[in-house]
């Protein structure tokens, strides 16, 4: 079966699948309304495990046949796509196969355009690469990117290393995106922040000595969520008077 026929394979399994009353319910969910986050984006209302599921059963599909997919109007086809992506990335067996998924990845990072999509991928391929000694400079310039899901995918990215005990690369690239005030870059950073307090208590305070007067409230408050009480308060009240945070 050519590549073309593996993608139209894996679009009626995903059609057959679809529910119309979830697809609105998504198309909700994700802001894909006039001037929101998401606008325009196509819904087929297939949920996250079905999803999974079906990215596992074609697993070994063509990689030429994910272009369409990653090319595709509907959130779920992209999705599926992305899942067989990260999966392959996570059993590749050599450092050659995860760069070249890699860098077909960021070939076709424009399909990467909502929040879930980049959260289900950048740890993984992004950050796989990162705990590598790779593409740390890469990841500088996207956390400067005036794309959004360029720089969601930058700080997220960085999971992958944390998770593994590496801190140093979250906290270079949420130190630059301080200043941000972009509600899904904010939460991201707070995310990834927390993630680190999670494993050095210390690391994380320290850099809120040093940052925290400058972050908005957002970050602030998902990066101190499992601080203690009084901790929290003193954190908060760096930012309480400042307008804007």
């Amino acid at each position: 079966m050519n590549a073309i026929d593996q993608a139209g394979t894996v679009r009626a399994e995903l059609e057959s699948l679809a529910d119309p009353e979830d697809a609105v319910r998504l198309a909700g969910f994700f802001k894909t309304g006039p001037g929101q986050y998401g606008e325009g984006d196509l819904f087929l209302g297939i949920r996250a495990p079905v999803l999974e599921r079906v990215a596992r059963r074609h697993r070994d599909i063509d990689q030429k046949a994910l272009v369409p997919l990653l090319e595709s109007p509907f959130h779920e086809e992209r999705m599926v796509a992305l899942r067989i992506l990260r999966n392959r990335y996570r059993s590749a067996r050599s450092d050659r196969q995860r760069m070249a998924i890699y860098r077909f990845y960021e070939e076709h990072s424009d399909a990467v355009d909502n929040w879930d999509l980049v959260d289900l991928t950048a740890p993984w391929i992004i950050g796989g690469e990162l705990l590598a000694g790779r593409r740390m400079g890469t990841v500088r310039r996207q956390a400067r990117s005036t794309d959004l899901w360029t720089r969601r995918r930058a700080v997220v990215a960085t999971l992958g290393p944390v998770r593994a005990g590496s801190l140093g690369p979250a906290l270079e690239i949420c130190a630059v995106l301080v200043p941000d005030r972009e509600d899904l870059i904010q939460k991201a950073t707070g995310w990834v922040l927390r993630e680190v307090g999670k494993r050095d208590r210390d690391a994380l305070t320290g850099f809120l000595d040093r940052h925290g007067a400058a972050m908005g409230r957002t970050a602030l408050r998902y990066s101190i969520e499992r601080l203690p009480e009084g901790r929290r308060r003193h954190y908060l009240n760096t930012t309480r008077s400042r307008p804007g945070a």
